[in-house]
């Protein structure tokens, strides 16, 4: 699944992608093999959004792994994971 915003050069996307490196996520939520990491982003006059990370991670000879393809029941398990970001990240901070 890949999300983009029109309007954004690949070299603003590059910069970002260096200063999320540079920082620690907000959190990260987790449903079987299938993980959804927050970051928080603030722009230069305080405003801030959330940026929402999908992917799969395994184990495959005792080394951790990561991938954005999902099996069928894994498909089930990122819906899963994608419902509880929704509810803890835009639904309980909006009330």
């Amino acid at each position: 699944m890949t999300l983009s915003v029109v309007g954004f050069s690949q070299e603003l996307k590059a910069q970002e992608q260096t200063e999320q490196r540079r920082k620690k996520p907000k959190t990260e939520y987790r449903v079987g093999s299938a993980v959804i990491t927050v970051w928080v982003n603030t722009r230069k006059d305080g405003k801030t959004w959330k940026n929402f990370q999908v992917k799969k991670i395994y184990k495959k000879d005792d080394k951790w792994l990561s991938s954005n393809s999902f099996s069928e029941t894994e498909l089930l398990e990122l819906k899963a994971v994608i419902d509880k970001a929704i509810n803890e990240e835009i639904i309980t901070t909006k009330e």
